[in-house]
């Protein structure tokens, strides 16, 4: 697929991070503090465009206000916008975390994707459109790449998905399906994936499709501890390039697995 947009851009996608509450009786923060902390000093360090984080960055629904205070003030710290989709571990319950608290009012370079039928949030700046689909209910009907509107324009097109990838060869068994045969249809430059707790490239035929894995190394069965830098190149399209966190460990050890959910 030709590279369609006008300009350069670097986008930093991470997912997975399971912020939860800090630990009773203990000084130190935990491992996926330590890591949103050391994802947010690599975008500032690499002078993103842009965040994307494709879901799951809270652990459950019931964090305490602390985390959500820790949260918000490290992407208070970015000196560019961010996207949060909600994934299945901190999904759109009512009364969940993006009920509770408003993103947009803390931190105003911060967009929650909360429309369950889809959202696309233009950055007219950048030359770029995002997006995506709120998810409720993590079940088997919930399809994160229903109804993507189809491109329209000459701007970068980036979609964000939190679920489980099929091939063409497989049935989707799983909650919250994504199959190749969507990514292929929507002929959006890049996909943002999140759930899949190791680093995997899914493009197919020209559209760009990344898990960057979880950056928690308790949290994964293979090598994780990593973010994607995705530059969107006008001469050369949709490149793709992991990069290792700093800061995070072993706190969880037997919390260990491949995806975050069934």
């Amino acid at each position: 697929m030709e590279a369609i947009g006008s300009r350069r851009l670097t986008l930093l996608h991470t997912a997975d991070v399971h912020l939860d509450d800090w630990p009773q009786g203990t000084m130190e923060p935990p491992g996926a503090h330590r890591a949103f902390e050391a994802i947010i000093d690599r975008a500032l360090d690499m002078q993103v465009d842009l965040v994307l984080i494709a879901g799951d960055l809270f652990d459950h629904n019931r964090v305490a206000d602390d985390t959500i205070a820790f949260a918000q003030s490290q992407l208070r710290r970015l000196h560019c916008p961010a996207v949060i989709l909600p994934g299945n571990h901190d999904c759109l319950h009512p009364n969940g975390i993006y009920h509770r608290h408003d993103f947009g009012a803390a931190c105003g370079n911060v967009r929650v994707i909360t429309e369950l039928d889809g959202q696309t949030i233009a950055f007219p700046e950048l030359d770029l459109v995002v997006w995506g689909r709120g998810m409720e209910a993590h079940e088997p009907g919930f399809h994160p790449l229903a109804h993507i509107p189809a491109r329209h324009d000459g701007r970068w097109h980036v979609a964000m998905a939190h679920g489980f990838f099929y091939e063409d060869f497989e049935p989707p068994e799983r909650s919250s399906p994504i199959l190749a045969a969507e990514i292929r249809q929507t002929g959006w430059d890049y996909v943002a994936m999140g759930h899949k707790h190791v680093t995997a490239n899914h493009s197919q035929e020209g559209v760009a499709a990344w898990y960057p894995g979880t950056p928690l190394p308790e949290w994964s069965t293979a090598p994780p501890g990593h973010v994607l830098l995705v530059e969107c190149c006008p001469e050369h399209g949709v490149i793709v390039r992991p990069h290792q966190v700093a800061g995070a460990c072993r706190d969880r050890g037997s919390r260990r697995q491949s995806i975050s959910g069934p």
